[in-house]
């Protein structure tokens, strides 16, 4: 696969992602957070396996923890992201969750020890400014977004984690633990926290279908098969996008009125997530396979 058809995915997968943030607004009609977190998970999971299902025979104990681990992570993510959904706007939680990106050279820097650059720095500042000037209407932070906040958090510890384990292992297999330990701890919540649905529409079953075949397993399948080729820094950049795609779509679909100040704080976080994945992730990638490869 040619490196402009890995760059098509990666662009397919933030247009379904955009879109997903409208499925799950009609989800929330019919079902609770965790309730859709449990469809999700469970409906995704069950392809993941099924992709795998002659290797697994073949699945060692390292794997396994590997992927638990990051299904961890990926599943407060996804719950912090969709409970947010539920206590502020669609474009407000798109732009603050695709914010997680400009975290992750820093958390490169903990763990990986590699020091941010100028660049990356001058983009976080950016970021925060877009942060500030997102939420301007409000002397303070709703809870959705303080939620946001934290799912960019998650987002981009999974992003890391999962650029270390997926190194000599094979990512499909990573995938589908990942995707199956995320289901395994939306059922506590589930039984938790869910009274059941009251009623169920059509639009909301519908849009159960999009988040688990299209926003979950295509995306994760697309987006592991464009890493094969395209360098993580190109694929993150034109992933981050989502969060534009899911403005313009919550105007045209949810006719959501969007604001000067979310149009200019959104640019200035969609410049930031560009300054920093275009600086110095080739260098942790091929510092971080050097020192995996001395490990085994």
């Amino acid at each position: 696969m040619s490196e402009r058809r890995a760059h098509l995915y990666c662009g397919i997968v933030a247009v379904i992602w955009g879109l997903g943030f409208i499925a799950v607004e009609r989800a929330l009609v019919s079902f609770s957070c965790f309730e859709i977190l449990f469809i999700r998970f469970m409906g995704s999971a069950i392809l993941a396996w099924l992709l795998i299902i002659k290797k697994l025979n073949h699945i060692d104990k390292r794997t396994i923890q590997k992927g638990v681990f990051n299904g961890v992570l990926l599943f407060v993510a996804y719950a912090l992201q969709t409970y947010a959904q539920t206590l502020t706007s669609v474009s407000n939680n798109a732009f603050l969750s695709a914010s997680g990106v400009v975290m992750v050279p820093y958390f490169c820097y903990f763990v990986f020890k590699q020091k941010p650059t100028k660049r990356q720095m001058m983009s976080s500042c950016l970021c925060l400014l877009g942060v500030a000037i997102l939420t301007s209407s409000q002397m303070t932070f709703q809870w959705g977004d303080l939620l946001a906040l934290g799912c960019a958090v998650f987002f981009a510890a999974h992003l890391v984690s999962l650029q270390y384990t997926c190194v000599l292992e094979d990512s499909r297999v990573i995938n589908a633990i990942q995707l199956g330990t995320c289901a395994l701890l939306s059922l506590p919540c589930l039984c938790l926290f869910s009274k059941g649905p009251s009623h169920i529409t059509t639009q909301s079953i519908l849009a159960c279908v999009y988040i688990v075949v299209f926003a979950t397993f295509l995306c994760f399948f697309l987006q592991t098969k464009a890493q094969q080729v395209a360098s993580a820094s190109s694929c993150s950049v034109i992933l981050s996008t989502e969060s534009l795609f899911a403005v313009i779509f919550s105007a045209i679909i949810l006719h959501e009125y969007i604001k000067m100040n979310i149009i200019v704080g959104g640019l200035f976080i969609l410049i930031s997530v560009i300054l920093v994945q275009t600086s110095s992730l080739k260098i942790v990638s091929h510092r971080l396979l050097k020192r995996v490869k001395a490990y085994r």
